[in-house]
């Protein structure tokens, strides 16, 4: 029934938002008629022409279509079955870089424009969500008159109403013949800083709709695991909204060093991809190493701390460990001991610390900083980078004790740490 109402490029258009709200054996066994949901007249105000009678295409999918364009339509999608937990994906939904937070409809709700011709509106209420689809290549501002209609069918479906789109952005078109009836207004949307719900109510991570940057202040760490590498970032935002932010690799290995030459071979990876340079002694307390490893180094009396190194970061690293050494090697006994080098290597400029170990047993930690200040677009709080050619970073969620970035990529979730002391830490 469903192939025979769509002309087959509107099928196309509509098939991926009506699956994406879940599995289709989780629509049945609803309580409530979609097409109760929504009237012709609530179609056709969206469409700006005349509409058929809602049809069910689907257990629970409601389907109005243009009487003369039939590609055109609007679609009421409902999953409220008991039992399944949609909140994950909802919040995938709200953080994607394509989003947009509609404030006041249900329990949140989230619109995503994904052409001229197409918008979609998810809401959700209690545990369930409600999903409205207007597709049309005849109507301008498909995006408002979603959000319009949106909140019709939340106001028959029982949800939470508390606010109402300014006037500008809902006024359909009226040369079409077909007769509109006015839409009540009031005082329009007011987005205001999102702040986490209590834990028995909260659904999830907010998108950050307006933030004050102030709330940022303070040290943030997050893990990225990269292959057999894992990074340790730690960032750390001052009063005045500069920031700094510290990545901290870690790996173990086994060390061959005689005669100035040096080769590092690491643990856990395939042969061949070791490092190697030379190496030169300045004094019993420092040398200089060249190669892979560019840097000079100072030696680090027993339980010293580096001091180049966040002392937050360095709380983070992993305890040394024995890795097994199953060939002669030789190590220059001049070298063993921990040391703190700065200089660069393959990944640019960076701290290092070095532990060499009698039994050629070795563990090399790096440290990459950047810095920038906290910078506000279109409400949302960006890290700018001091290099223009790096990439900016966007806060783009808040969640409890912590936020979410995303670069375009790749998001990175940050939970705040204990207070620290970074009085004497220089920007």
């Amino acid at each position: 029934m469903f192939r025979r109402a769509l002309p087959p490029t509107s099928l196309l258009l509509l098939l991926p938002f009506l699956l994406s709200c879940g599995e289709a054996g989780g629509l049945f066994a609803s309580k409530t008629d979609p097409c109760s949901l929504m009237t012709v007249a609530d179609a056709e105000r969206a469409l700006g022409e005349p509409v058929r009678e809602g049809i069910s295409t689907e257990p629970m999918t409601c389907l109005f279509q243009a009487q003369r364009h039939e590609g055109n339509a609007v679609t009421v999608q409902l999953d409220e079955v008991s039992g399944k937990d949609r909140r994950t994906w909802f919040n995938k939904e709200r953080l994607r870089r394509d989003s947009l937070l509609i404030p006041g409809l249900g329990d949140g709700a989230v619109r995503i424009d994904s052409s001229p011709t197409l918008s979609r509106l998810t809401f959700m209420h209690k545990d369930a969500l409600v999903t409205v689809i207007v597709a049309s290549t005849k109507q301008n501002h498909l995006g408002e008159s979603a959000t319009v209609l949106s909140r019709t069918v939340a106001t028959r479906y029982g949800a939470t109403l508390t606010a109402t789109l300014p006037p500008t952005a809902i006024a359909p078109p009226t040369d079409h013949g077909v007769k509109t009836e006015p839409i009540p207004l009031t005082a329009p949307v007011a987005l205001t800083q999102t702040h986490p719900a209590p834990s028995g109510t909260q659904i999830g991570p907010q998108k950050a709709a307006t933030l004050n940057p102030a709330s940022l202040i303070g040290t943030w760490h997050t893990r990225v695991t990269q292959g057999t590498a894992q990074h340790d970032l730690l960032l750390i935002i001052q009063p005045n909204l500069e920031w700094s932010l510290s990545s901290m690799m870690q790996f173990e290995g086994v060390l061959n060093a005689e005669a100035g030459l040096w080769s590092l071979e690491r643990a856990n990876t395939f042969k061949g991809l070791g490092w190697k340079g030379t190496y030169r002694k300045n004094s019993p307390n420092s040398f200089s190493s060249t190669g892979s490893v560019q840097a000079t180094w100072t030696r680090l009396s027993i339980d010293q701390d580096p001091p180049h190194i966040p002392a937050e970061l360095w709380k983070l690293r992993r305890e040394a460990t024995s890795v097994p050494v199953f060939q002669l090697k030789t190590v220059d006994p001049d070298l063993v001991g921990a040391w703190e080098g700065t200089g660069t290597y393959a990944g640019g400029s960076a701290t290092f610390v070095w532990t060499v170990k009698p039994s050629a047993a070795t563990g090399l930690l790096i440290v990459d900083t950047l810095r920038g200040s906290v910078q506000t677009k279109d409400g949302i709080p960006q890290l700018h980078p001091v290099q223009k050619q790096q990439q900016r970073v966007s806060i783009v969620a808040l969640h409890d004790r912590g936020f979410t970035t995303t670069d375009g990529k790749t998001n990175l979730r940050w939970s705040k740490l204990r207070p620290e002391s970074v009085e004497n830490r220089q920007l």
